[in-house]
């Protein structure tokens, strides 16, 4: 039990946890205002058939106090998504934080939830709700805010910069999201080897749909790499091997150098060829980064190189 709470509760740097919150609280903005349109698309849902409508559980928990099953009007999806805005844009900055983004968890929550009561799922949504959901109840505000302005501010003094900052619960939501991106890799390797067994890297599905997506989302890259069927082939089988021993990159810290890396470029190339949006999952990769760390051997480093080459006389 001591080794488990060391694990999940040993002090670690508040700035990593805020640098988190800000990227993963700006791409969700980013995601529901301008790449999905999100309000656009609740309009089209809430008018169609009551045949069509298939709420999830987490939703009918949300709609308790109006009834199991509520099916919610255009006019408070439209309330929902405006306060979600709204505590958004708070969250970014950090004002009253973790309300803020306790609201803006839940509302994300609720508008995703209506979204996928219509029986369309997809992948990358669903980690930022959770990731979301353990940052509100985090000191994921501690530094890099408003709120710790304010509160320096009313001391009238400097305190302990931000990346001098530590806390035992600034760790465990930055791991939390770790292990569930082992998870949510070894969930899709479990998924094709349940499947289609070791057929699934057999190229030549894969090679069909770049093709079919190169020429109707008319990308050069897809269609290129379409005609090339042995590529495709090593492909496959390192995206299964990169996804199944993915835990070594939170066990071996060390290792992330090339896992991170190699995740960024499977994400960024998969969007690129298949135009398949991967965003939640690509930003909340910044959990695997010591920014902290980062921040102070650059300065350490920017602070050599200014000093005199011939030392002090």
């Amino acid at each position: 039990m001591d080794a488990w709470r060391r694990y999940w509760f040993a002090p670690a740097p508040c700035l990593d946890l805020a640098i988190v919150r800000v990227i993963a609280v700006a791409t969700q903005l980013f995601w529901m205002m301008f790449y999905t349109v999100q309000l656009q698309d609740l309009e089209m849902r809430a008018a169609l058939p009551e045949e069509t409508w298939q709420p999830l559980i987490v939703l009918n928990v949300l709609n308790l106090p109006w009834g199991w099953e509520f099916r919610p009007s255009i006019d408070v999806l439209r309330i929902v998504y405006y306060v979600a805005i709204a505590s958004g844009a708070l969250s970014l900055v950090g004002i009253l934080t973790n309300l803020s983004l306790v609201v803006f968890a839940v509302t994300c929550v609720y508008v995703q939830a209506f979204v996928y009561s219509f029986g369309d799922f997809h992948h990358p949504e669903a980690v930022m709700m959770v990731a979301l959901s353990v940052l509100a109840i985090s000191p994921s505000g501690r530094v890099l805010s408003v709120d710790a302005w304010l509160r320096r501010r009313r001391k009238g003094e400097g305190g302990v910069g931000d990346l001098e900052q530590t806390s035992a619960f600034a760790g465990w939501p930055l791991k939390l999201l770790q292990w569930f991106f082992v998870l949510m890799y070894a969930s899709a390797v479990w998924s094709k080897l349940g499947t289609s067994g070791f057929d699934w890297a057999n190229g030549f599905t894969l090679q069909y749909y770049l093709a079919r997506d190169g020429l109707r989302w008319d990308s050069p890259l897809a269609y290129w790499l379409s005609q090339h069927h042995t590529l495709i082939l090593f492909s496959q089988y390192g995206v299964l091997l990169f996804q199944a021993t993915f835990a070594l990159a939170v066990i071996f810290p060390k290792l992330r150098w090339i896992y991170v890396p190699a995740g960024l470029c499977m994400h960024i190339g998969i969007y690129l060829t298949l135009t398949a949006p991967f965003f939640q999952w690509i930003a909340l990769y910044a959990v695997f980064i010591p920014w902290a760390e980062a921040l102070r051997r650059l300065r350490a480093r920017s602070g050599q190189m200014v000093q005199p080459a011939g030392g002090v006389s």
